[in-house]
């Protein structure tokens, strides 16, 4: 079997739903009759894109732009891989499955994500794992690996789960965050961090830990373990080790029980 690939047929003016890929029957030929709306008409998927393949388990869009919106919202055990950029909330509310973006993302990426795995090899645009509208928490489970920079008001009322960003992020990100494993390899932007609860978080920003107490030099087997896990997952080494990281906690504020690995150097 061969992946259903996807691609436009033409150049786009109006945004589409692209949730319906989302929900796919395991007959690869309910796709083309899918419905969607395209401005204020109906039309049939096979409409606006050709469409080969016949796995509905995996799925490639090729040629993506930045008008496909909800790509993989609410996604269960589908894979999808997309070459180009997507619209608004790729990923949100995601429950298991894979996604792979080969390009940016606008905003609104992986909210409300509740389990399984994204990766973008781009950009992502504001509110990049916030909360989702019938939700009061943002990320509640899953792995998110973003290669590029990650916009203003970021990882809001995370859960759980495991976020690696190797650009930088922007500001207001981690606001009330409940508790999780944020690693930032760039610059970290303003007010980071406001009114978190628990949960670690990977940084090169001395100024984070300013109001934290510095740990005694244990070793933390744990972090050993988690990132040569995260690094299988990936498939990418993530450049640190014990020796690399010293450890803080104990913030001034008895309410913040989180902590921050700083990297050495």
């Amino acid at each position: 079997m061969k992946p259903i690939t996807l691609q436009l047929k033409k150049r786009l003016k109006y945004r589409i739903d692209m949730s319906c890929l989302s929900t796919l029957s395991k007959n690869s030929s309910s796709l083309a009759s899918k419905i969607i709306m395209y401005g204020n008409k109906q039309f049939k998927i096979k409409d606006l894109f050709s469409i080969k393949g016949d796995d509905v388990n995996n799925i490639v869009i090729k040629s993506s732009v930045h008008l496909l919106d909800n790509i993989g919202k609410k996604l269960r055990d589908i894979n999808i891989t997309v070459y180009g950029d997507v619209g608004y909330s790729l990923g949100e509310q995601m429950i298991s499955g894979k996604l792979e973006v080969y390009g940016n993302t606008l905003d609104y990426t992986a909210s409300g994500m509740k389990g399984g795995s994204i990766f973008i090899y781009g950009d992502t645009g504001n509110y990049t794992c916030g909360k989702s509208n019938s939700l009061n928490e943002g990320m509640i489970d899953g792995l998110l690996f973003i290669k590029g920079n990650v916009g203003n008001n970021s990882i809001e009322r995370m859960r759980r789960g495991n976020i690696i960003i190797e650009g930088n992020i922007g500001d207001y990100g981690c606001h009330q965050m409940i508790s999780g494993t944020v690693m930032i390899k760039g610059k970290i932007g303003k007010f980071f961090a406001e009114e978190i609860k628990r949960g670690s978080i990977f940084t090169k920003d001395k100024n984070l830990v300013k109001n934290y107490n510095k740990s005694n030099n244990a070793e933390y087997n744990f972090t050993s373990f988690f990132i040569k896990e995260i690094s299988k997952i990936i498939s990418k080494n993530l450049f640190i080790n014990n020796n690399s990281l010293v450890r803080y906690c104990g913030h001034k504020d008895t309410n913040n029980l989180s902590e921050i690995f700083l990297f050495k150097g």
